[in-house]
């Protein structure tokens, strides 16, 4: 009876397999023959120039950039930016500072088969940080006795802010690893704060400048009546008429804002000076209230610093509804 070497055997059918299988995989996903390595060799706030080794038979290039890499790899693909063939860097412009982005490279080759087009490489990239914007009161909830600070994103930094009281005292600082800041206060008092980015790009930790310093206080509230079951907000003649309560730290007045939506497409409709406690408005967007239309309002409260406007924001808003009010809050986005 003849004997078979099964371990041999069984090492000679799985070779054969792994082959077939390099043949088909092969054919289906063809391998990249072209790639480059990019690094980046310039910093700034608002630019990145990135580098990259010269790709073997290169005719073209197309660089671009975005805020993802699938973003950046499809936007070289439109080629926006078109380089010759000895060019081996590229300086993007107009960048938001302190901002994590992606480049990718295509490449216009010839190899053996003939020309070819494809992405050859990608990297990550960073702007320095810069003066943080966007810095505001988003809401002041009186009942929860919070307020809750935001300011515009810097994907790549964090943040380092001054809680203090109106006469810029500190009463807290910290770092936050978001946009957002919330603090226990008291309803009866004003507060300031600022903010500034830090971000470690190129192995070198940069700081921004300080935020100009914002004044926190409460918002305006709409006056009430019959233990809070009522509201100053009536529609009489095609006008709105509205009071509210005055707040002592309003120096610059108040803002009146209408929508019809309760969490977004505000409009400022008016503005009332320190000492005013109600305004009437005529129209909305060129058209007179309705008595049966449903509106949302708010009030606002601006101070006016050394070097910034400050805003009460928006938290609380009031819905008027057929000749009904209810206070209501905001769910609407702060970006």
């Amino acid at each position: 009876m003849k004997k078979y070497n099964f371990k041999r055997l069984f090492f000679i059918m799985t070779a054969n397999v792994l082959a077939m299988f390099s043949i088909v995989f092969a054919n289906n996903f063809p391998v990249s023959a072209a790639s480059t390595v990019i690094t980046q060799t310039m910093y700034s706030t608002d630019s990145v120039t990135m580098h990259w080794v010269k790709v073997p038979g290169a005719k073209e290039y197309y660089p671009a950039i975005a805020e993802s890499k699938s973003e950046a790899e499809e936007a070289a693909k439109k080629h926006g930016v078109v380089l010759g063939d000895t060019e081996i860097s590229y300086t993007f412009n107009s960048l938001n500072p302190g901002t994590i982005y992606y480049v990718a490279l295509r490449c216009l080759y010839t190899d053996s088969k003939g020309d070819k087009e494809e992405t050859v490489g990608t990297a990550i990239m960073k702007t320095i940080p810069g003066k943080v914007t966007g810095l505001t009161q988003a809401k002041w909830y009186s009942n929860k006795k919070t307020v809750y600070v935001t300011w515009d994103k810097q994907t790549a930094a964090t943040f380092k802010y001054v809680f203090m009281d109106r006469f810029g005292r500190r009463i807290r600082e910290g770092v936050s690893f978001k946009n957002s800041f919330s603090r226990r206060i008291d309803n009866n008092k004003c507060y300031s704060f600022k903010v500034r980015s830090v971000a470690l790009v190129g192995g070198k930790t940069y700081e921004s400048e300080w935020s100009d310093r914002i004044y926190l206080f409460a918002q305006p509230m709409i006056k009430s009546y019959n233990y809070g079951n009522d509201f100053a907000v009536k529609i009489s003649g095609g006008s709105l008429n509205i009071k509210w309560d005055r707040v002592k730290y309003a120096n610059e007045g108040y803002n009146i804002y209408v929508s019809k939506n309760r969490d977004k497409g505000y409009t400022l409709v008016g503005h009332a000076s320190k000492k005013k406690s109600q305004k009437t408005i005529k129209r909305f967007k060129g058209s007179r209230f309705k008595k049966s239309g449903t509106y949302y309002i708010y009030v606002e409260g601006l101070r006016q610093g050394p070097t910034a406007l400050s805003s009460t924001g928006i938290g609380y808003v009031w819905e008027y509804k057929n000749g009904k009010v209810r206070q209501t809050y905001y769910h609407g986005s702060y970006e």
